[in-house]
């Protein structure tokens, strides 16, 4: 018995049964599916022939299109190393890496061209908005401070980047201007150049909040540095710098005098990138030496590392650690440094100590991709070894997580708010900011 009534045995060949599927098919189901094969066919042909355009043999020049205000050497500097690449193993994700990394240029298209000078690797880009005023909010659990800023990070179209403006808020007022030239062609070295003035009333906190030190400087800086790109991925780097700083007001425990000192800053670093279609990923180390003479104060030695490690485990979802160490013997109150040198945001913003040494390690996931940029989630843990007068010795971890905002259309890195926990001192710490990376 069947489920809807006796089967029926017999000759199925030969049963209304077949008579029906054989006119479904001739006369419904079979134009459909020779339709749907010929439709298949077709859809196959562009795939194919795509790869087909791909002409076989190595790149012998590059041509950008599409540049207004850049200087097309400028430009083609760092895509020079794929001149003498196989165009069939190259994958246009590294091109797009380099041009990305300008942190000016997104690729509209990218393809090749054969001629009988050889194969063209063919870009349509467009440029950032490089020369902008920005009105800047820095807001957190320290305080806030408010500025303006004229930025160009493209200027005389050398992709220069130039900064003139101030600051003013809870931490005093600043004014700074900045130049920095980097190098558009081979064997050429780059410089950078900076004056900083500023009357900044200092407060040295410990990971509870509580204010330690308290007094009011003025502090005039300038500098003037070289780096040379030796290779793709490795730079060195050589400054000098003035700093005088004088004490106005003492209203907690400051320091016994104030200080001249003349700076000299060796430096290498290590940097690659890859872009995954979503972000842009870094890998990258740095190793910093500070000798700092003092005309008026204490004479100090500071040695600072730094690395980032980015790398994406499927499209638009990373792995992110960021690593940092500071050690500084023998500084006095006023060398001594905060917590951000240590890639960590779990201690107060007025922390200070003179030795770091901090890890952030967590994932980054995108959330949407528009036309003005792409938002990102991210989350941390978080830890840091301390050491100092007011700090003591003591490791902090804790979460950390946020958004970020990667912009396209203009030329800034990232804009980003964040909130992280200290699970020793049971603080939440928030932020907002907008990075420049100067």
């Amino acid at each position: 018995m069947g489920a809807f009534g006796p089967r029926v045995q017999g000759n199925y060949y030969n049963s209304p049964q077949k008579r029906c599927v054989q006119y479904l098919w001739n006369n419904r189901l079979k134009p459909i599916f020779f339709a749907f094969a010929i439709f298949a066919v077709f859809c196959a042909f562009p795939l194919y022939s795509q790869e087909s355009f791909v002409p076989s043999g190595y790149i012998s020049s590059i041509e950008i299109i599409g540049l207004k205000r850049t200087k097309n050497h400028v430009a083609q500097h760092p895509l020079e190393k794929f001149i003498g690449r196989e165009t069939l193993s190259l994958d246009l994700n590294e091109v797009y890496a380099v041009v990305k990394d300008t942190g000016i240029l997104e690729i509209v298209s990218a393809e090749f061209i054969e001629t009988e000078e050889g194969i063209v690797l063919r870009l349509i880009v467009k440029e950032k908005w490089a020369l902008f005023p920005v009105p800047l909010v820095l807001a957190g659990s320290g305080g806030s401070n408010f500025g303006f800023f004229l930025v160009d990070r493209n200027a005389f179209g050398l992709m220069d980047q130039a900064v003139i403006g101030g600051m003013y808020g809870t931490g005093g007022i600043t004014a700074v201007a900045m130049y920095n030239h980097a190098p558009n062609q081979k064997g050429q070295p780059g410089w950078n150049s900076l004056f900083m003035y500023g009357r900044r009333e200092r407060e040295d906190q410990d990971k509870d909040e509580k204010t330690q030190r308290l007094y009011t400087t003025d502090q005039l800086r300038f500098s003037f540095g070289l780096y040379y790109p030796f290779t793709e991925h490795f730079t060195g780097s050589v400054a000098a710098s003035f700093s005088h700083i004088s004490l106005q007001k003492e209203n907690l425990n400051p320091p016994p005098d104030g200080a001249i000192l003349l700076g000299f800053t060796p430096g290498f670093s290590l940097r690659s990138s890859d872009w995954d279609g979503y972000l842009l990923s870094q890998q990258s180390l740095s190793l910093t030496y500070h000798y700092n003479y003092a005309l008026q104060g204490t004479s100090y030695h500071q040695t600072e590392l730094r690395t980032v490690y980015e790398k994406s485990l499927v499209p638009g979802f990373r792995l992110a650690f960021r690593g940092g160490a500071v050690w500084t013997p023998g500084s006095d109150p006023l060398n001594e440094g905060g917590p951000q040198k240590a890639q960590v945001d779990i201690l107060p913003r007025h922390f200070s100590a003179r030795h770091y040494a901090g890890f952030s390690a967590g994932l980054e996931k995108y959330l949407v991709k528009f036309r003005m940029g792409t938002l990102s989630i991210l989350g941390s843990w978080q830890g840091v070894y301390y050491d100092g007068p007011v700090s003591g010795k003591e490791f902090n971890y804790g979460p950390s997580g946020g958004l970020r905002f990667y912009l396209s259309q203009i030329a800034l890195p990232a804009m980003g708010a964040n909130i992280a926990y200290n699970m020793n001192s049971g603080l939440f710490q928030f932020s907002f900011y907008m990075g420049m990376d100067f």
